[in-house]
């Protein structure tokens, strides 16, 4: 290796200065000016640049991720080249967070006040993440200080259609590094009292939804990040991490019960926290990296009989908790960085439901635990051709298994994962990559226990879903210009598909019975100078389903386009435009059929004026022309808004 893991660290905390590098995980060991061929990067800039308010709106503007929201739940979910939520590993700063029931994570609830970079690897990701990355990984990484007094405040108002409050967010970020010691303190408040639809929504005689303000579409988060470390002069690293969230929503019904079933619900409670003790130990020619955590999730779903919202059905009550670590050795020769890691997950879910007639009733409560061992290598066989290869072992076992109808056997699922690549270094501005992987997905406990209603049967013998992937790429990189474009196949076997139950026809049951494969095609260029910035990105991707043709994939685009221009005016000033292009979604609607989400196009724009560097004003248009948009259908989101933000730097 040119340089050692001491360097690059000093080389990291230099060129990304608020980046909290404990929470990364890398694959590649070269500095991270070079050409990163195996993740690849959203910034806080461009995040402020897009106006990406959560983490799933600045994902969906990524090539080979679209976003995905379930309306039945409110959730905003994001698909990884055509891998659903459930099948892609979501990290803060390294450490899982996804749901340990059904493994999925609301991305709309997470606000990017506090983000400094999310990481996304698409396929082939770092062992040192753990089990449960088949469709690829997403890290999300919070902001560290680097100087004695550092923050900035921002608050933002969205006005709807009719020019009247809809939305309000405040954040600020607070931070100190005095000699070795740091601190910082981010806290952001979001509420949302509706959304206004489009002007072109039409209602339907079977819909209680009018024209214009969305009904039972208010939402609030809070938000808490409190971290504080200490750097040792040979880079060497502590921290302890604190992060509390809280959110209540309602959940507006279907415009349309012919195409998704009406349901009348509110969540009053959608809380999480986490703490997290993280270290870094570096040495002459290798590290030692240790990360513990511990994280509970309470949520409470209401349902209720009418839209009068008056009289309940039901209340679900959620309380999950996972605690668990990671330990990672790395080892530098001259040409050659090994990793060693260890995962451990313990994941514990209880739930139950109470009714008007059964104060408690239907209780759940699985455990679990997940273990991961890998080694990876990055090895350069001559100074321009680098193999980088790596294996794990991921073991799922059930400590404890009870739902309603009875007590099941606990069962192990353990798998191997190999991957590898090879990256050629054509001259100092391109890079070319061959890569294949095999990744798995370890079955969730809903997938597994979900059953002993009128319609499910429960298979606690549920197997692991397998995924090959196969992927070209090739990325150009100057000062001025970025170009990228890659071309990948995955192939997925034994994968989870609701079937006829034999023994009882009128159920279904989880069964590892599908084949899909996924093609697809991805392309990114950015050319910047010192006053125009343009970019543009494009995604195709094919999810068939090799077992049954007319079993479609469900909220995946077989085309999106985001495309955009900053230009600076002069004076401070500076004008900023996007467009985004979404065709070729199906969903499946009431009655079981296939219907297709009509194509849609989008245009946001603003004006920015900076003032000395330290203050910003903002002031725009998201959705220009007002259109109609649906991710799925019954459940249209929101019209033209506008917006005005004011933020502070110090």
């Amino acid at each position: 290796m040119q340089k050692s893991l001491i360097a690059i660290s000093i080389f990291t905390s230099l060129a990304l200065a608020e980046t909290y590098n404990l929470g990364q995980v890398n694959v590649q060991a070269k500095a991270l000016d070079d050409i990163n061929m195996i993740e690849q990067s959203v910034n806080s800039s461009t995040i402020t640049q897009n106006n990406e308010l959560t983490i799933a709106e600045s994902l969906d503007n990524v090539s080979g991720i679209s976003l995905d929201y379930s309306g039945g739940r409110s959730e905003a979910k994001v698909s990884i080249r055509g891998y659903d939520s459930k099948r892609v590993g979501v990290f803060i700063d390294g450490i899982p967070i996804y749901n340990p029931y059904d493994g999925n994570f609301d991305f709309g609830r997470y606000l990017t006040n506090d983000v400094s970079q999310i990481d996304i690897s698409k396929g082939y990701s770092s062992v040192v993440y753990g089990a449960n990355t088949m469709g690829g990984a997403i890290n999300i990484v919070s902001k560290k200080p680097t100087k004695e007094l550092e923050g900035n405040i921002r608050g933002e108002i969205i006005l709807d259609s009719d020019g009247q409050m809809a939305r309000h967010i405040e954040s600020f970020n607070v931070g100190s590094r005095v000699d070795n010691f740091y601190a910082q303190l981010s806290g952001t408040l979001s509420k949302r009292d509706y959304f206004r639809l489009s002007d072109d929504y039409t209602p339907v005689s079977n819909s209680t939804q009018p024209k214009g303000e969305r009904l039972h579409s208010y939402a609030k988060d809070q938000f808490i990040n409190l971290k504080g470390g200490y750097i040792a002069d040979d880079k060497s690293e502590i921290a302890i991490n604190y992060l509390n969230q809280k959110g209540n929503k309602q959940h507006p019904v279907s415009v349309d019960k012919t195409l998704s079933k009406e349901l009348f619900r509110d969540s009053p409670k959608w809380d999480k926290e986490m703490i997290s003790l993280s270290g870094l130990k570096n040495f002459n020619n290798g590290y030692i990296k240790a990360l513990a955590y511990y994280q509970k999730n309470e949520n409470v779903t209401d349902e209720y009989k009418t839209s009068a919202y008056k009289i309940l059905k039901v209340s679900t009550n959620n309380d999950d908790y996972s605690y668990g670590g990671r330990l990672e050795y790395g080892l530098e020769t001259k040409n050659n960085l090994l990793k060693l890691v260890a995962n451990y997950k313990k994941d514990v879910h209880k739930a139950y439901e109470t009714k008007p007639a059964t104060p408690t009733a239907n209780t759940e409560h699985f455990e679990e635990h997940t273990i991961s061992l890998g080694v990876e290598d990055s090895y350069y066989i001559t100074k321009d051709l680098e193999i980088l290869a790596g294996i794990s072992y991921d073991r799922l076992s059930a400590d404890k298994v009870y739902y309603p109808g009875g007590y099941e056997g606990l069962d192990t699922i353990s798998a191997f994962n190999p991957q590898a690549a090879l990256i050629y270094t054509l001259n100092p501005e391109s890079k070319v990559k061959v890569s294949a992987s095999q990744k798995t997905h370890l079955p969730t406990m809903k997938e597994r226990y979900s059953g002993g209603s009128s319609t499910k049967a429960a298979n606690p013998d549920l197997d692991k879903e397998v995924a090959n992937h196969y992927e070209l790429a090739y990325t150009y990189k100057t000062k001025k210009l970025f170009l990228s474009t890659s071309l990948y196949y995955s192939e997925v076997k034994d994968a989870i598909e609701a079937m006829v139950y034999a023994p009882d026809p009128s159920l279904k049951q989880n069964q590892n019975v599908g084949d899909f494969e996924h093609v697809g095609a991805e392309f990114d260029v950015t050319y910047k100078n010192d006053s125009t910035k343009v970019g543009a990105n494009y995604a195709f991707v094919e999810v068939k389903n090799k077992r049954d043709s007319s079993v479609k994939a469900k909220g995946i685009p077989k085309n999106q386009l985001f495309a955009y221009i900053e230009q600076k005016l002069g004076a401070g000033f500076s004008f900023y435009v996007n467009t985004k292009f979404r065709d070729g979604v199906y969903n499946q609607i009431t009655d079981g059929s296939y219907e297709k989400i009509g194509s849609f196009t989008t245009f946001d724009t603003k004006l920015i004026y900076d003032y000395m560097e330290s203050l910003k004003f903002e002031v725009g248009v998201k959705n220009l022309t007002d259109k109609l948009i649906q991710y799925n259908l019954g459940y249209p989101e929101a019209g033209r808004e506008y917006f005005a933000t004011l933020n502070y730097k110090f």
